[in-house]
């Protein structure tokens, strides 16, 4: 049965995943009435992606309290070139993390009687003074919208319908196996580094230990998560790869267990192109999934008394490792912001965006800088 929700707030956030975890957590522990809106009324799946840990979201984790965040390890990075066997090697030690370990870490730090599953949240109304909301065809008031319903934010469709949004050439097929399914000799390959290979004709291919089953971090009960770049040009191969098993054309994504078969084959078909532990370990993935690598740069995070954070503003490509990180970084400098501004929200949000503005713009840019280095044909 749904929490009551009270008829006023100072701070409603809609969306329930990392992003607005991170806003919602940030805001509370700077004391604002802040509540959490989760459309789905159940539990959220496990996006099962791995996550290279970041300082900023293990600053908003620590000063909120949770539970701490579950992570691997590694002290290696290693390169293989594909096409010649070529190997280098650096030290450089480095944390993993998943989404699925982030999420529940952030939630633990969140009032249960403040989050609410299976409520929508729809902008009715707004004025100078805040922002009328529909949940659940009842009506409360804010003062203050912020909007965390990611990568397809209906929100910023809305307020922001000429925000740029340009496909890159490329997609990521992703993957994670369960450590324990694996040969004992490819795990041995991959443990302790963050391995990166090379592929013949362009592109590359990368992959890291995470956690496993339960947040497991210990050796046999991890998963070993990988990500594999691949051009493809805007047309019908990319329709067909983004279409599901249902005939549904995805826009940003196909999840696990709902690739096609012809995409399956698109990926297996390309495997040659690895070097032989990479093409192993794909082809030992069972349910490979999909997104397409996409840059959104909005007109503006700030709409009145409506703010866009984390993906639901700026989308960077993951070659950054930046989203959540970045999610954090919006959420901490909003609370700042807001404390900063004497219970003045629109002047509060408007110093937020001036600040995070800048800093998506930049983050935007450097993953097109890293993305045209990396996928060199």
């Amino acid at each position: 049965m749904p929490r009551p929700v009270p008829e006023h707030l100072a701070v409603a956030v809609a969306g329930g995943s990392i992003g607005g975890l991170c806003a919602g957590n940030a805001l509370l522990r700077a004391g604002f009435d802040v509540h959490v809106f989760e459309r789905s009324a159940h539990r959220l799946p496990s996006r099962g992606a791995g996550i290279v840990v970041q300082p900023e979201l293990l600053d908003l984790i620590a000063a909120v309290d949770a539970e701490p965040l579950a992570t691997t390890g590694c002290s290696i990075r290693r390169t293989v070139v594909a096409a010649t066997g070529q190997v280098e090697t650096t030290r450089m030690p480095q944390r993993f993390t998943s989404w699925e370990a982030i999420h529940a870490s952030l939630r633990s730090g969140f009032p249960d009687d403040r989050h609410h599953s299976g409520c929508e949240l729809t902008l009715e109304a707004q004025s100078a003074d805040g922002v009328s909301i529909g949940v659940g065809g009842e009506r409360i008031d804010a003062d203050l919208l912020i909007a965390a319903d990611g990568i397809r934010s209906r929100f910023r469709e809305r307020l922001a319908p000429d925000t740029m949004t340009r496909y890159a050439g490329y997609v990521a097929w992703r993957g994670v196996v369960d450590e324990a399914a694996l040969e004992p000799e490819l795990v041995d390959h991959f443990d302790d580094t963050f391995s990166f290979c090379q592929t013949t004709g362009g592109g590359h291919a990368l992959c890291y230990f995470i956690p496993g089953s339960g947040l497991a971090t210990g050796r046999g009960g991890r998963r070993l998560n990988w990500v594999w770049y691949i051009h493809v040009d805007a047309g019908p191969v990319l329709d067909t790869l983004m279409t599901d098993r249902s005939g549904r054309r995805r826009d940003a994504s196909v999840p696990q267990g709902e690739i096609s078969d012809e995409a399956r084959d698109f990926l297996f078909a390309r495997t040659g192109t690895l070097s032989e532990p990479f093409a192993r370990l794909v082809q030992a993935t069972p349910d490979p999934f999909i997104q397409s690598i996409i840059d959104v740069v909005p007109p503006a995070m700030a709409f009145g008394r409506v703010g866009l954070i984390g993906d639901a503003a700026f989308v960077v490509r993951p070659h950054t490792a930046a989203a959540a990180a970045k999610a954090a970084a919006d959420s901490m400098a909003l609370a700042q912001a807001l404390r900063g501004a004497d219970d003045d929200f629109s002047r509060g949000l408007a110093v937020w965006e001036r600040r995070q503005m800048a800093v998506g713009r930049q983050l935007v840019d450097y993953g097109v800088m890293l993305g045209e280095r990396s996928q060199r044909r």
